[in-house]
């Protein structure tokens, strides 16, 4: 009985952590081999579309740099999944991040000395704010890398305190992506997944389920021992 007590309050734990980690947010995944909405540079979301290319057995979203800074981006009116858990990040900028995987291959770029990324966020209202360089670039690579011919990867968390105060009541929200390498250079191999508006996890939480899953583990060993 007591075994049985033990495995739902950790399951509760876990529940409560995925529902947290779950409410109103929005992951752009790319699974289905279309850029789910990204489109253009700054105000051009149906500009351009993204090829989606698969690396390491995940489907990755190309954003070739073009001079255009802001260079791709993603909007919704009221409604969307995207548009929720926007609106909800604007409310509580404090309790949300962005976060995004990104992957850059050097093989064919040429004239770049730097790179660097960064993101914005944009509103109907034509509120604008971005992170660039706000509290610092989020990716920066130098011409030695540039030049090397290797891939870079990494990961990237952006609390959405960095876009200042979103203004309430917004029917059209846009999130967007910066590149930028300096005029005339070229990286075409620069790619993105699991571009992720969703709330931070609350380090109580965290440190319940820490908690749970480590009774668990030397109630277990305890038998076995």
């Amino acid at each position: 009985m007591r075994s049985l007590l033990r495995l739902a309050v950790l399951g509760g734990l876990i529940l409560g952590a995925a529902q947290v980690a779950s409410a109103q947010s929005h992951t752009f995944t790319f699974e289905g081999l279309t850029d789910e909405g990204w489109g253009g540079a700054f105000n051009d979301d149906a500009g351009r579309t993204n090829p989606i290319v698969n690396i390491g057995g995940s489907n990755r979203m190309q954003v070739s740099n073009t001079d255009g800074f802001q260079e791709t981006a993603v909007a919704s009116g009221t409604g969307s999944s995207f548009f929720n858990a926007m609106a909800a990040a604007a409310a509580n900028p404090a309790g949300y991040e962005l976060a995004y995987d990104w992957y850059v291959d050097t093989t064919g770029a040429s004239g770049a000395t730097f790179l660097q990324f960064g993101s914005y966020v944009n509103t109907g209202s034509s509120y604008y704010a971005q992170n660039f360089p706000g509290t610092g670039k989020e990716v920066e690579l130098n011409g030695t890398q540039l030049a090397s011919g290797q891939t870079f990867s990494g990961s990237v968390t952006v609390p959405f305190t960095a876009y200042g105060s979103i203004p309430a009541g917004e029917t059209f929200l846009r999130l967007g992506l910066i590149e930028n390498s300096g005029t005339g250079a070229l990286v075409p191999g620069i790619y993105f997944d699991n571009i992720s508006i969703r709330p931070i996890p609350e380090p109580a939480s965290l440190a319940m389920l820490g908690l749970g899953v480590s009774a668990l583990a030397l109630r277990r060993r305890g038998r076995t021992a």
